[in-house]
């Protein structure tokens, strides 16, 4: 018994131990720093902790001043920096000063530092604070057999992000990719492949293609791909072309396909190498769809862009024809992939026949085959098309009318530009229907991605003609009323972005836009309402000339924050991913997620974009890419980077626009970075991410200990 209690006694050590570790304490400096940094003020107190003893307080001030990015703060950083004997808060300040980009004293002080006790944060900011006359002196450092390779390497990617790769930068990436680290290696080559000067990528194509055949590293091939895309002629399409007849990792396929894209003929081979690709996708192969769905992607980029001659276009239109339902072929492979083959069917003109095939895919019942569907639709120039979409707008499910508008949109902007096709459309009252349905669409449904997509069609003179312009106003007036309330953010945002660009002339929008500006101001606290009724009250002829300094915001709830799990268990249909949440880096981000979470915010969300080998994206429950939780928050930016696959990060539309919307990267992804908040990463149930598809759902996101 003494044993068995001694047992009992251990676990439950174990366990309390486990719940005090996972806890995230935060002294009351780093939560005034942390408070400061979201009110977006107070730079003079912030910058007093970096004189902190306490090397975590001083860390967290210069992270502070780095996203608050007021440049009057680059003279304090500096004079911090040169005194500063901590590394892990000379990183810090080094981030900091990076963030606010090309500074010729922040660079010529980072570049002593770095020549003394060179690390990977150091030379970022180098690569970040460089100016671009000065970039020779930056070569010879990188040069320097002092400089550790990673180093190098991680510099050179900043380099390339700012589009000033030279011949001496190329030299450097070639001795760097013979590199035995793959780290290094897929650091030198992605370096490349962000190079738009394809006259030197041309000089080195020898090495690309090297590098493009690497067996040992998907990483560097996946980014040699990219960069012989970028050279744009003959001999690059050659080895393009090549390269995917025998590849068969299927990250390096989706870059070598979007590559053959930016190629400037479609040729036979091509058609072939595309052909294949579709073909191989089947229902037991989720990871082929994404190479089948890439291929897709480029062949109707490539119509679209008149690459493709006519004969090409008969062999294509045959190919894809097979793939219309009533031909009941190719039922090995998915819904999906039989479906998009209409976009590009669709792209070279279809008859009333094929219309009505296309649209029978809408009987499948299947979310992604009938977003497809009118996608597809919205591509033909055709009355019976509009027709189509028109009428399917009042029947279709409110999951689905976003996307039939979106082909409305589409459709109308080919009709526009054609005066028979207006005018027949005209003729038949289609379009009249048309423009009265988006100015009064925010009457009849809430569902914020519909009133958003709306709002947006009607921005256009071809909608809002003269002799409907006081039912506009009309309308706008009395949306703003109905959605003058902070959990109607999204669509109070899309109304006021469209009477900014009406510029009604009726007084009663000064008052009614000025209430909603006090009251998101004072009581609200929601930054994007207060720019966008400024903004709509600019275009009136009224500037307010950012009255409210400082927003009110809600008060950081720090008992939650501090006591927050440290994994999200996400559960999906290919089994359970474990989050671990970036609670010290990004504190208010993690919290919001979390809250999300615990409402049940992200149960049966879809994953509402896939772009193969870059990212999967979900967390709006309007399932469209438009939707949110009716608010933002701030950006949350740190030193950890989108250097792996698994990284987790919000979504967003500019800085402090996040609200629920998030992504997994599938690749390395360093473009995203100190423009993206991370907020987590996959610890487990990575292996899987390579799986989803569009339309797949999350069933749920739970706290987990």
């Amino acid at each position: 018994m003494t044993y068995i209690r001694l047992q009992i006694s251990f676990f439950l050590l174990l366990y309390f131990c486990s719940l005090v570790s996972a806890q995230v304490k935060f002294s009351d400096a780093e939560r005034t720093i942390i408070r400061l940094q979201d009110e977006r003020r107070g730079i003079d107190t912030i910058s007093r902790y970096l004189d902190s003893k306490d090397e975590k307080i001083a860390w967290r001030a210069a992270i502070a001043l780095a996203n608050i990015k007021d440049s009057t703060s680059v003279k304090t950083l500096l004079s911090h920096l040169t005194k500063e004997k901590r590394q892990y808060v000379i990183d810090a300040i080094a981030f900091a000063l990076g963030v606010f980009g090309p500074n010729q004293q922040a660079y010529k002080a980072l570049s002593k530092i770095a020549k003394e006790n060179p690390t990977t944060e150091l030379f970022i900011a180098l690569g970040r604070t460089v100016p671009k006359d000065d970039v020779e002196s930056l070569s010879e450092i990188l040069a320097d057999t002092k400089t550790p390779a990673i180093c190098s390497a991680s510099a050179l990617i900043e380099v390339s992000l700012r589009k000033l790769i030279d011949e001496n930068f190329a030299k450097q990436i070639n001795l760097l990719a013979k590199n035995q680290d793959p780290e290094v290696l897929w650091r030198s080559v992605y370096a490349y492949s962000r190079t738009e000067d394809s006259s030197l990528l041309y000089r080195h194509i020898a090495s690309i293609k090297e590098y493009l055949g690497d067996i040992g590293s998907p990483e560097s091939r996946m980014f040699a791909a990219t960069a012989l895309g970028r050279i744009h002629n003959e001999e690059a399409g050659k080895i393009l072309i090549e390269a995917a007849r025998s590849e068969v990792e299927w990250r390096v396929r989706v870059n070598i396909l979007l590559a053959i894209a930016k190629l400037p003929r479609f040729s036979s081979a091509i058609y072939e190498v595309l052909k294949k690709a579709v073909a191989e996708s089947s229902n037991e192969n989720p990871v082929g769809d994404h190479v089948a769905r890439t291929a897709l992607d480029v062949l109707d980029q490539m119509i679209a862009a008149g690459k493709v001659s006519s004969p090409d276009s008969v062999s294509i239109r045959e190919w894809l024809i097979d793939y219309e339902p009533d031909r009941e072929l190719h039922e090995d492979q998915s819904i999906r992939i039989r479906s998009q083959c209409m976009i590009p069917l669709a792209r070279l003109g279809a008859d009333d026949a094929t219309i009505n095939e296309i649209c029978s895919y809408v009987s499948y019942h299947d979310r992604t085959a009938e977003i497809n569907t009118w996608k597809a639709v919205g591509l033909i120039p055709d009355t019976m098309a509009f027709y189509r979409l028109l009428t399917r707008v009042f029947s279709s499910d409110q999951n689905n009318v976003f996307y039939v508008l979106q082909g409305l949109h589409s459709l109308w902007d080919i009709i526009k530009k054609d005066p028979n096709l207006l005018h027949e459309i005209e003729k038949l009252h289609y379009a009249n229907i048309y423009r009265h349905m988006l100015i009064r669409f925010p009457s009849l449904s809430i569902d914020p991605s519909i009133v958003t997509q709306a709002m947006e069609d009607m921005k256009d003179p071809f909608i809002v003609t003269d002799s409907l312009r006081s039912e506009a106003e009309e309308y706008l007036l009395q949306y703003l009323d109905n959605f003058a309330y902070p959990q109607f953010h999204d669509h109070l945002v899309s109304i006021l972005s469209a009477i900014s660009w009406l510029k009604p002339k009726n007084d009663t929008f000064k008052i009614k836009l000025n209430k909603i500006y006090e009251m998101a101001a004072s009581q609200w606290g929601d930054q994007m309402i207060v720019d966008s009724a400024e903004a709509a009250l600019a275009s009136l002829g009224e500037i307010h000339q950012h009255r409210y300094a400082k927003l009110i915001r809600q008060p950081i709830d720090w008992k939650t924050i501090e006591q927050l799990p440290d994994t999200m268990l996400v559960q999906t249909q290919y089994g359970f991913m474990y989050l671990k949440l970036r609670r010290y880096d990004a504190p208010l981000t993690s919290l919001n997620m979390y809250k999300l979470a615990k409402i049940f915010f992200f149960v049966n969300n879809y994953i509402h974009r896939v772009v193969p080998n870059f990212v999967i994206q979900t967390g709006d429950n309007s399932g469209t890419g438009e939707g949110g939780p009716g608010y933002s928050i701030r950006t949350e930016i740190s030193p950890i980077r989108y250097d792996s696959a698994g990284v987790v990060g919000m979504a967003s539309s500019g800085k402090d626009t996040e609200g629920s919307q998030w992504f997994i990267t599938q690749c390395p992804t360093p473009h995203l970075n100190i423009r993206y908040t991370i907020w987590g990463e996959i610890v487990k149930g990575k292996e899987n991410i390579e799986k989803y598809q569009l339309n797949d759902q999350i069933f749920s996101v739970n706290p987990y200990k």
